[in-house]
């Protein structure tokens, strides 16, 4: 009896394990558009944060475009941008939107949460 228990559960954590990899498998289409290309449908190229990160973490955008932050999250958040917090404090569902005025590499933080950290480079 011992030795049908043992082998039963050797299958059901083999189908487990399978189930798994057809799921991972299965998880998307080749269509989807990459997390760096985060778009709504208005073309503003937008940061979220939620879970305690930016999302994406990096984002290339043109000289003059314009970047909106949201926070999805009931967690106080801020828009630091090279070490200048630029948007306050952000509560769950703010938006805040930030203008690409020069060319350069940015570096997004947020004032309460150190590992949150994102790349903004403007071209």
């Amino acid at each position: 009896m011992r030795a049908w228990i043992r082998r039963s559960g050797m299958v059901l954590g083999a189908l487990a394990v399978a189930g798994a990899l057809v799921g991972v498998a299965c998880g998307g289409d080749e269509e989807s558009a990459p997390a760096t290309a985060t778009t709504p449908a208005d073309g503003v190229p937008t940061i979220d944060q939620d879970n305690l990160a930016f999302s994406p973490t990096e984002l290339t955008v043109a000289v003059g475009q314009t970047v909106r932050f949201t926070n999805s999250e009931a967690a106080l958040h801020t828009i630091t941008i090279d070490g200048e917090n630029l948007s306050g404090n952000m509560r769950e569902g703010d938006v805040f939107e930030w203008t690409a005025e020069e060319a350069g590499t940015y570096r997004v933080t947020c004032d309460y949460h150190p590992q949150m950290q994102a790349t903004i480079t403007v071209q």
